[in-house]
């Protein structure tokens, strides 16, 4: 932090040279292009050498309309002799009683008071340029305007008498004949020396302000001209960004100011100490923030694909564990039917056993048939549950026979396990809407369930109910049994999902998420509820 620090100090400091640079070409442009200004444009009133051949001609000083350049504030004359300063704007607008312009705000006209009483304070100093006796002065061009400018008698005495001459032309009668004057010097031309413009320094009310002046000698005596800088006007021109500059007399007196080399009264452009330490601090921090914003979001983005290939990872190793779990079942739950499969058809195909039981034999055939049949029933609607195809198709109807022929289907190879299968069917049901196809895998599934986890119960009665309840018909299957475990309840619908006990019944952890599954697609809800006394109980709610 400490090099963010010195480069912001350093970026001060550059600032406030850059600024200081610019403001200098800035201010000797203007003075410059101000020193090519006629003399006689300092007046309320001029009569332009260049204009009218003949006849009296006076006009308003381009200047009685006020500055243009931002950094001008004031023109000026001052007579040399009585101290009387003159603004040509000022003195246009009290001499025009029509005037248009509109009145000076009070802020503006105590500057201009404050400046009337200053400048004179100056004048002494000030003159030395050129002397009434020695008008015709050197006439080659001078840096910044110095120079002699002629004029031939006629205009001069115009100049002279400018603002009385534009009272009697603005007066006189139409038919009046036309003002003439006479000449100074009729024989010859009129030199007037006009001395170079130059920057002072000279106190506004209290606070000192710089001002550009230069003196004219004339045949009538000295004269002094010039403008005065705009303080709004500097302030605008070096404002910078972040760092406050100020326009101050006197030379650098430290790194943050630096000289405005326009003259031998010596300026210079400052940049607040205090905030240019702020404007480092600043910095500093911005780039401490924008390195623990950084740093703190690659931790986190880094903390999050950590934690994502563990997940990732963990993902990885339980669809293993539950695929080799599965394949283990699988392999169970076909291996268990077929097995029985082939030693009941072999004793009927060979005469084996008792003859007398060969319905029997028969029997334990298509029961254990219809176990491999269960089996691959659901392995191939979960497939098609994961592939998003397993649909059912409802339709408006009765329950009740559904369900009475599923469990007829059932019942035998429930009660050859050793299951008793019991069923209570409400009377006066409402249609709903149900696949029947669906309906009879649901119940399929839900008895399979209840006679796997009952076979150590000493209550093995399975009991299958459909009524009607909070507006909806409910098909209800109860067991006797331990119940689902308090471990289990939160993943019970989930495939593979099975309970820690290594002696529970074997199955794939298919059957529950097919119920599920079937039964939301038919508009149905299914629940899982400890049954009273004892036992599982799972309730399919179909709306009425």
């Amino acid at each position: 932090m400490a090099e963010v620090a010195d480069a912001s100090q350093e970026e001060a400091q550059e600032t406030v040279r850059r600024v200081a640079s610019q403001l200098t070409h800035r201010l000797r442009a203007l003075l410059q292009a101000e020193a090519e200004r006629p003399f006689y444009q300092y007046q309320p009133y001029f009569h332009d050498p260049k204009g009218a051949s003949e006849g009296a001609s006076v006009v308003p000083s381009p200047l009685a309309s006020g500055p243009v350049d931002p950094l001008v504030e004031l023109y000026f004359q001052a007579d040399g002799a009585s101290g009387r300063v003159t603004l040509p704007a000022t003195e246009l607008q009290q001499s025009e009683p029509t005037s248009t312009k509109s009145p000076r705000p009070d802020e503006q006209l105590l500057r201009e008071a404050q400046f009337r009483r200053g400048l004179p304070t100056i004048l002494a100093n000030a003159r030395g340029e050129c002397r009434p006796d020695q008008p015709a002065a050197p006439k080659q061009a001078q840096a910044f305007g110095q120079r002699v400018e002629v004029l031939d008698s006629a205009a001069y005495q115009q100049n002279v008498g400018a603002a009385e001459l534009y009272t009697n032309i603005k007066t006189r009668a139409p038919n009046q004949p036309q003002i003439s004057l006479p000449a100074v010097n009729p024989a010859g031309n009129v030199e007037i020396f006009v001395g170079p413009l130059k920057w002072r320094t000279v106190n506004i009310g209290a606070d000192p302000s710089l001002v550009a002046l230069r003196e004219v000698c004339t045949p009538q005596g000295s004269v002094l001209q010039g403008f005065l800088i705009s303080p709004k006007g500097i302030a605008s021109f070096i404002k910078t960004a972040r760092l406050p500059a100020k326009f101050l007399p006197g030379r650098p007196q430290h790194e943050y100011q630096a000289a405005v080399n326009i003259s031998d009264d010596p300026w210079r452009v400052a940049i607040d100490v205090t905030a240019a330490a702020i404007f480092a601090n600043q910095q500093a921090n911005d780039l401490r923030r924008t390195f623990l914003t950084i740093f703190s979001g690659g931790v986190a983005i880094a903390t999050l694909a950590g934690l994502g290939v563990v997940w990732i990872v963990w993902q990885t190793e339980r669809l293993a564990r539950q695929r080799s779990q599965f394949a283990a079942s699988a392999a169970h739950e076909l291996r268990t039917p077929l097995a029985g499969l082939r030693i009941y058809s072999d004793m009927l195909a060979d005469g084996l056993g008792d003859p007398s039981k060969s319905k029997d034999y028969a029997q334990r055939v298509a029961a254990e048939a219809d176990r491999l049949g269960r089996v691959v029933a659901n392995v191939l609607s979960f497939t098609r549950l994961e592939r998003g195809m397993l649909k059912s198709q409802p339709m408006l109807g009765d329950l009740a026979d559904v369900v009475r022929e599923s469990v007829a289907r059932q019942q035998p190879a429930l009660e050859a396990t050793g299951a008793k299968l019991e069923t209570h069917i409400a009377a006066h049901l409402p249609a709903v809407r149900f696949d029947p196809d669906a309906v009879a895998q649901i119940l399929q599934n839900l008895l399979d369930n209840a006679e796997k986890h009952t076979r150590q119960a000493a209550d093995r009665t399975v009991q299958v109910s459909l009524g009607r309840e909070n507006g909806a018909v409910t098909l209800t299957v109860r067991d006797h049994g331990p119940g689902v475990s308090n471990d289990l309840r939160g993943r019970l619908f989930e495939a593979f999902a099975r309970g820690p006990d290594e002696d529970a019944p074997a199955g794939l952890g298919l059957g529950l998420v097919l119920v599920k599954a079937l039964a939301e697609d038919q508009g149905a809800q299914v629940t899982y509820t400890d049954a009273p006394g004892g036992g599982a109980q799972f309730t399919v709610s179909f709306p009425a």
